[in-house]
C-alpha cells in the first residue's frame, strides 16, 4: 500500500477533490439522423550525434487518398452487370454466412443470390428500382474509389432494397417461401435510413431554422460573430469538439468575458490573448474584441456545461449551455447554437455527432463554424430540410507563406518561436530529444495521447516567452482547440501512418495544421506572418501544393447508429444475433441519402467482440451505449480496463474503480511514478520514464471512461469523487515524468526534486480546468468538500 506523496498532500490539499455532479439516471450520447424528400508510422530514430544532421528514412509509398473517379452514373448498371457473377463466384461462402446472419435459411440463401445475378445482368433490377442521377452517381464514385469493397457493399444493398419491389418479390419468391422474402424486407425497411431527420420529430415540426456559416482558414476570425451571437442570445448553446473548448466558454461567459453582439467594449478594454478560439486579428483590437482579459460583470451570463465526462451545473434553469457535440440536446429550444468545426461532419469516427447536431439542435437561428469545404453538404441538408442558410467568408488577415528552403534535415536550424509536427508518438519524443541536443531549445509537448489539460499547459509554457520553452513538438492536435503563439510550422513528414499503411497528407489537412503559423506575437517576431516549412526538402513541395489548392468539398457527411434505428434492426434479426452483425446490417443493408456516409464500423471489431463478451448481463440499449464509450479500442491495456469494469459489473452489479485499475494492472505505473517522484535519485532512465508515461496515459483515459459510465449508470459506478482525484493524480504524475526527462538530460543534481519544486509553481499558479470552481453555488451543488481525504493506491 502506497500513500500519496507528502508534496501532493501538502501543494493539491483541495485541488484533488473532484466532487461529483448531479447526475440524471441515465444520460445518451447524442447520435445521428436524416431527412425526407430524397429517394506514420514513423520508424524508430536511433538518435543522433550532437552535431549530426537529422537523417531521413524514407516511408513506405503513401497511398493517395482517393484515386480518380473513372465510373459514371450512367454506367453504373452496365458495369454491375459485368461484375455481379464474379461478385458471386469468388465471396460465395461470405455472401451466404451474411445472408444466414441476416436471418435468411442457409439452403435458400445460394438460389436468392443466382436469382438476383440474373436480375441484375438482364437489367431487370435497375428498370424496377428506378435509381436518380445522384443515387447513380453515389455508387458510380464509391465503386470507383473503393472498387473491391464497395461493389460488394452495394450490391448486397440493391438486393435487399429489390425485394421489396414487387416484381423483386415476385422473382425472388420463386426459389425462396414467403416467410423468407418477407424477413428480408423487414429488415430492409427497419434499417432504412433515408428519412432519418425524422427522429428529430420536435425540430422538424418547429419553424424553419436559419443557418449561418463562417467558414475561413485557420486564424482568420471565423468564430469572432458566432460568438458573440451566443453571448447575446436569450437561449443558446455551444457545442464543440473537445471538453477544453466547452470549457473555455462555460468559464468566459460566467465571468462576462464575451462582449455581446451589438454591444461595444469599453475603450480601454484589454483582450485575452489566450483563448483558445479563432477570432482572427481583428478579434483582438479595438471596438472588435470578442475576448476580454478581466471580464465585465454587465457581460455576465449563466452557463452550464456538460461533457461526456464532466458536468458543471451553475444553474438548473440557466440560459446557456457548453457542452461538446455528442452531448447536444435535441429536446430542447434554443434562440441561438454554434456548432464549431463544422468539417468535421466527415470524420469517419465522430462525424455522426455533427450530423446529428445540424439536424436535430432546434434554434432559431444556427451558426455553423469550420473550413469551407463543408459549403456543399452543408447547403445539400439545409436544402433538403427546407430551412435557409447564409454564408459568411473570412480571410487571414495576416500572411501565410511556404519558406523557399527547408531544414535540409538540419536540426540545428530550429528557431525559436518553431512547431514542428511529427505523427507518431515515438517520432515526437525522439524530435523533442534531438532538437534539445543539437538546436540546444527546450521543446514542449501536445499529441493526441496526451490528456487535454495537459496539452493546455504545454501550449501555455510555450506560449509563454519567460518559461524557456522555445520550440512545440506535436502532431496533428496542435490543429485544433490549443492557442498557440507560433512563428513558424515545421513538417517533419507529410504522410501519417492510419493503422494500415502510411497516406499522404490531405490538403485538408496540411491546411489545418499549417494555419497555425502566424498566430504568434510572443516570441519577439519582428512580422505579422506565418511561415511554413518541412524537415526535408523533398516534402516542400508537397506543402507548397497543398496550400495553393482549393479545399476539396466535403462529399459525404458521416451518420452513426441511434438507438430508434439499432432498435428497430434488432427486432428483425434471429437470436443469438452479434454486435458485429448489427453493424453489418448498417453497412450492407441500410439506404442512405445519396451525400450520407456511414461510419468506419469495420474499424469497430475490437469493440463489438467486447461487447458480445458480455451480452449476458448488457440489455440491447446498453450495448449501443457501450459502443459509445470512449474507449480507445486500439490501445490493448486501455480495452483490459473497460473489461476489467464490465466482469465487476456482471459479478457484483457495481464497478470499483481501485479494483478495476488493479486488475487491469495499470495501479501499478501510477504506483511506480509516485515512488520514483519520491526518490532521490541523481538521474533517471529515459525510456523507463517515456514508458511510464504510456502507461500513465493509457490509465488516465481508463478513468475518463469511468467518469463516462458514472454520470450514466451512478448506482453502478459510484467512485465519480475518487475517479477524479485519480485523474488529477495521473496528470500530476505525467507532468512529473515530463519535467524530469528534461532535467535528466541536463544531468541535474537531484533531478526528481527539482521537478516536483517546478511543477507545484505551475499548479498553484495555473487556472486550470481541472481545478477551477469559482462560482459558490456550483461548489455547493457539486458537493464539493474542503477536507482531503488521503489517496491510498494499493
Amino acid at each position: 500500500m502506497i500513500q500519496a506523496s507528502q508534496f501532493l498532500r501538502t501543494k493539491w490539499r483541495t485541488g484533488l477533490i473532484r466532487p461529483p455532479a448531479p447526475v440524471p439516471q441515465v444520460l445518451f450520447r447524442s447520435r445521428s439522423a436524416w431527412a425526407p424528400g430524397s429517394s506514420k508510422g514513423t520508424s524508430k530514430r536511433s538518435q543522433a550525434k550532437p552535431d549530426a544532421k537529422f537523417k531521413h528514412k524514407p516511408n513506405p509509398l503513401p497511398e493517395p487518398p482517393h484515386s480518380k473517379v473513372l465510373l459514371l452514373a450512367a454506367d453504373v448498371p452496365d458495369h454491375l452487370a459485368e461484375n455481379v457473377s464474379r461478385w458471386l463466384r469468388k465471396s460465395r461462402e461470405r455472401l451466404v454466412d451474411r445472408l444466414v446472419q441476416f436471418g435468411v435459411p442457409e439452403k435458400y440463401a445460394l438460389p436468392l443470390l443466382s436469382k438476383y445475378v440474373k436480375a441484375i445482368e438482364d437489367g431487370t433490377v435497375f428498370e424496377d428500382l428506378n435509381y436518380s442521377h445522384a443515387q447513380l452517381d453515389r455508387i458510380a464514385f464509391d465503386v470507383s474509389t473503393l472498387a473491391k469493397k464497395s461493389l460488394d457493399q452495394h450490391l448486397t444493398k440493391i438486393l435487399f432494397e429489390w425485394v421489396t419491389h414487387p416484381h423483386g418479390q415476385e422473382v425472388l419468391g420463386a426459389v425462396a417461401p414467403p416467410e423468407v422474402v418477407s424477413r428480408m424486407q423487414a429488415l430492409f425497411r427497419a434499417a432504412d435510413l433515408t428519412a432519418w431527420a425524422w427522429e428529430y420529430e420536435m425540430t422538424r415540426r418547429s419553424r424553419p431554422r436559419k443557418f449561418i456559416m463562417h467558414v475561413g482558414p485557420t486564424n482568420s476570425g471565423k468564430t469572432h460573430n458566432a460568438l458573440r451571437a451566443l453571448a447575446a442570445a436569450k437561449r443558446g448553446i455551444y457545442a464543440g469538439p473537445l471538453r477544453l473548448l466547452a470549457y473555455e466558454i462555460y468559464d468566459r461567459l460566467n465571468n462576462g468575458q464575451i462582449v455581446p453582439l451589438g454591444v461595444d467594449p469599453d475603450a480601454d478594454v484589454e483582450a485575452d490573448s489566450q483563448s483558445n478560439f479563432d477570432l482572427g486579428d481583428t478579434g483582438t483590437t479595438g471596438k472588435d474584441v470578442v475576448v476580454t482579459k478581466s471580464g465585465n460583470p454587465k457581460y455576465a451570463r449563466r452557463c452550464n456545461m456538460v461533457t461526456g465526462e464532466e458536468m458543471k451545473i451553475i444553474d438548473d434553469n440557466a440560459p446557456l449551455l457548453s457542452c461538446t457535440i455528442e452531448m447536444t440536446p435535441h429536446l430542447s429550444s434554443w434562440d441561438v447554437a454554434v456548432i464549431d468545426e463544422i468539417q468535421l461532419i466527415a470524420d469517419k469516427n465522430r462525424g455522426g455527432a455533427w450530423t446529428s447536431a445540424l439536424l436535430g439542435v432546434n434554434a432559431k437561428e444556427i451558426h455553423l463554424c469550420g473550413e469551407e469545404s463543408a459549403i456543399p453538404i452543408v447547403e445539400a441538408i439545409v436544402r433538403d430540410l427546407g430551412d435557409t442558410l447564409e454564408i459568411h467568408r473570412y480571410e487571414r488577415l495576416t500572411p501565410l507563406v511556404v519558406a523557399d528552403q527547408s531544414l535540409h534535415g538540419d536540426l540545428k536550424r530550429v528557431e525559436k518561436g518553431d512547431c514542428v509536427v511529427s505523427f507518431s508518438r515515438t517520432g515526437i519524443f525522439g524530435m523533442k530529444n534531438m532538437i534539445e541536443q543539437e538546436a540546444k531549445m527546450r521543446c514542449a509537448l501536445a499529441y493526441g495521447r496526451l490528456p487535454p489539460e495537459i496539452r493546455s499547459e504545454q501550449a501555455a509554457l510555450f506560449n509563454d516567452p519567460n518559461s524557456a520553452y522555445d520550440v512545440l513538438v506535436g502532431s496533428d492536435a496542435v490543429g485544433m482547440g490549443l492557442n498557440l503563439k507560433i512563428k513558424r510550422v515545421v513538417f517533419e513528414q507529410v504522410a501519417k501512418f492510419d493503422g494500415g499503411r502510411s497516406r499522404l497528407l490531405s490538403s485538408s489537412q496540411i491546411k489545418q495544421i499549417a494555419g497555425r503559423a502566424g498566430r504568434f506575437g510572443l516570441h519577439g517576431a519582428d512580422s505579422q506572418g506565418g511561415v511554413v516549412t518541412t524537415l526535408h526538402q523533398e516534402d516542400l513541395e508537397v506543402v507548397r501544393e497543398a496550400l495553393a489548392a482549393p479545399y476539396e468539398p466535403i462529399r459525404y457527411a458521416r451518420i452513426n447508429m441511434t438507438l430508434p434505428s439499432f432498435l428497430k434492426i434488432v427486432q428483425n434479426l434471429p437470436l443469438g444475433f452479434s454486435q458485429s452483425t448489427v453493424a453489418d446490417v448498417y453497412f450492407y443493408v441500410s439506404k442512405l441519402h445519396p451525400r450520407m456516409q456511414f461510419h468506419a464500423v469495420h474499424e469497430l471489431d475490437t469493440c463489438f467482440n467486447f461487447i458480445d463478451q458480455f451480452i449476458d448481463c448488457l440489455s440491447v440499449d446498453i450495448r449501443l451505449l457501450a459502443q459509445n464509450a470512449p474507449c480507445p479500442w486500439r490501445d490493448d491495456s486501455a480495452v483490459g480496463g473497460a473489461q476489467a469494469m464490465m466482469e465487476l459489473y456482471r459479478s457484483n452489479l457495481s464497478v470499483s474503480l481501485e479494483v478495476a485499475l488493479a486488475r487491469a494492472g495499470l495501479l501499478k505505473s501510477l504506483n511506480q511514478a509516485l515512488l520514483l517522484m519520491e526518490s532521490d535519485a541523481a538521474a533517471y532512465d529515459s525510456k523507463t520514464i517515456v514508458s511510464i508515461l504510456g502507461k500513465l496515459e493509457t490509465q488516465h483515459k481508463v478513468i475518463v471512461l469511468y467518469l463516462w459510465y458514472s454520470y450514466r449508470f451512478s448506482i453502478a459506478f459510484p467512485d465519480q469523487t475518487l475517479a477524479f482525484e485519480l485523474r488529477q493524480l495521473t496528470e500530476t504524475a505525467m507532468d512529473w515524468c515530463l519535467e524530469v526527462l528534461y532535467l535528466t538530460r541536463l544531468n541535474t543534481k537531484n533531478p526528481a526534486a527539482e521537478a516536483r519544486k517546478k511543477i507545484a509553481e505551475r499548479r498553484t499558479t495555473t487556472k486550470g480546468p481541472a481545478v477551477k470552481r469559482r462560482d459558490p453555488k456550483a461548489d455547493r451543488l457539486l458537493g464539493r468538500s474542503a477536507a482531503h481525504r488521503t489517496i491510498i493506491v494499493k
